[in-house]
């Protein structure tokens, strides 16, 4: 993401990205619960009758992490959000969840032991994420603590231990999907976070905290708690 560091509701460009997952989701649901005769014919689609469960599965998956980005963006997150940085998120979580529905939801298999892992990292993961950003959001609500840094709940285990949740929630939903590409969608994620978006929040941190952020940074984890 392209950081603004300036406080701003930014309600038209949070509310495209929150559009990006839900068109997505149910762009791909349609497709795979019933193809139409256009799709089939005009762009050459293979119409595979894929199990019903798991597209129901892949779709309240998708459904509630569209609940929680969408609070996330609303209500944890104050920073601004430039016109940029919404679109080109629109169009990859657009992109991501599309394909992880489609892949999903054209698997024939029955429900086995691989989607009830799967299922559980997505659920683990996203309360993860969720909780992390509640317990900073409460936090920076007390009036004591403002221009502090905040290093307590989930966030003493890792220091971005929401988007470590993220990380999980998006391998379980590849899981579900037993697509090759989706888990590599997937390992993308984890690589742009740790490569670009936990660099550029760090040296945010870092100006803006100073001492606070660099006692911090040496005895908390980065990513992965206990271990990275």
């Amino acid at each position: 993401m392209i950081f603004l560091y300036e406080h701003s509701p930014s309600i038209p460009a949070k509310a495209l990205m929150s559009m990006g997952v839900l068109a997505g989701t149910l762009t791909a649901t349609a497709l795979t619960t019933g193809y139409s005769d256009w799709f089939v014919n005009v762009l050459n689609f293979e119409k595979v009758e894929g199990n019903i469960y798991r597209q129901i599965i892949m779709f309240i998956c998708c459904f509630i992490y569209f609940i929680r980005f969408t609070i996330g963006l609303f209500v944890f997150m104050q920073r601004k959000i430039c016109w940029f940085e919404g679109g080109l998120v629109t169009v990859l979580f657009f992109m991501m969840f599309y394909f992880f529905g489609i892949s999903a939801g054209s698997h024939p298999d029955s429900i086995g032991t691989i989607d009830i892992f799967g299922i559980s990292l997505f659920l683990f993961g996203s309360c993860i994420n969720t909780l992390a950003d509640y317990q900073r959001f409460s936090w920076k609500r007390n009036k004591k603590n403002k221009g502090k840094l905040y290093t307590s709940g989930l966030f003493k285990y890792s220091m971005h231990i929401n988007y470590f949740g993220d990380a999980i929630a998006y391998f379980g939903l590849a899981l579900i999907t037993y697509n090759i590409v989706c888990l590599c969608i997937s390992t993308g994620m984890v690589i742009y976070f740790i490569a670009f978006e936990i660099p550029m929040l760090d040296e945010h941190l870092n100006k803006k905290y100073k001492h606070e952020f660099i006692e911090y940074y040496r005895t908390t984890k980065k990513f992965v708690p206990f271990i990275y």
